[in-house]
């Protein structure tokens, strides 16, 4: 058994890679060059996208209006008509217009966190890497800040049947008042662990595992410094087979 917890979304389950591919195949037959100066971008930044690095929306949507390209193909990979293999619950397959997208959809980003190498945590020198779109309307009824959530993927088997590896999970940054028994995406020493947490009168806090087979782990009082609740998990995305 093993556990951590890491992250990566743009779409909700294609690589990086994929993106870069669907805006190279957009472009053609033009150079770099070429239409990077037509949508108004240096050629280095429309580099950088092709290599990878993940653009502002205002880009894409010029990319998909300059190419004649649907936005959603470009920035999730889905054809127009609806498929039978579709995987996310969040988007429907379907064409809408960049204001409509804009107006129905908030793209929440997923942060990318060497958890092996401590840093543990969501701050300014963790690197977006992917976004995952939710609806603005069950957004806006969860009563949820959509500038303090993040979408992380979760590893490892130490929360099933809850939370299974790989699954999606929503976090809302601003929740860190302990709540017992709700799930908590925390910080302990330089490990991150989604775990339900318990606190006892003597200030200790239990991190709770699902699965039975692991041990609590128990926080005294006088070492919480090496406790950090990053935010509670208000949602979890995961396929039934």
């Amino acid at each position: 058994m093993s556990e951590s917890f890491s992250e990566s979304v743009f779409s909700d389950e294609h690589p990086r890679a994929s993106f870069a591919t669907r805006v190279e195949q957009a472009i053609k037959p033009d150079s770099i060059r070429t239409f990077a100066s037509k949508i108004g971008v240096s050629e280095g930044t429309l580099r950088r996208i092709l290599k990878g690095e993940d653009p502002k929306l205002s880009i894409i949507e010029r990319i998909a209006q300059e190419s004649k390209t649907d936005f959603l193909w470009l920035v999730k990979g889905e054809d127009n008509q609806p498929s039978d293999n579709s995987t996310s619950p969040l988007l429907s397959q379907c064409v809408v217009s960049v204001d409509e997208f804009q107006e129905k959809f908030v793209l929440v980003p997923g942060y990318h966190i060497s958890v092996s190498t401590g840093y543990g945590a969501f701050n300014d020198a963790a690197l977006v890497e992917r976004h995952l779109a939710f609806r603005k309307k069950w957004i806006d009824y969860k009563n949820l800040d959509k500038s303090q959530l993040a979408v992380v993927f979760a590893k490892g088997d130490s929360m099933e049947p809850t939370i299974h590896n790989n699954n999606t999970i929503l976090v809302d940054l601003s929740d860190k008042k302990l709540s017992e028994g709700l799930i908590y995406v925390v910080r302990l020493g330089e490990e991150l662990y989604a775990k339900r947490l318990q606190q006892y009168i003597d200030g200790s806090v239990r991190l709770i595992s699902d699965n039975k087979e692991y041990v609590e782990q128990h926080v005294q009082a006088h070492e919480l410094d090496q406790l950090e609740i990053i935010g509670k998990v208000v949602w979890i995305g995961k396929d039934l087979s």
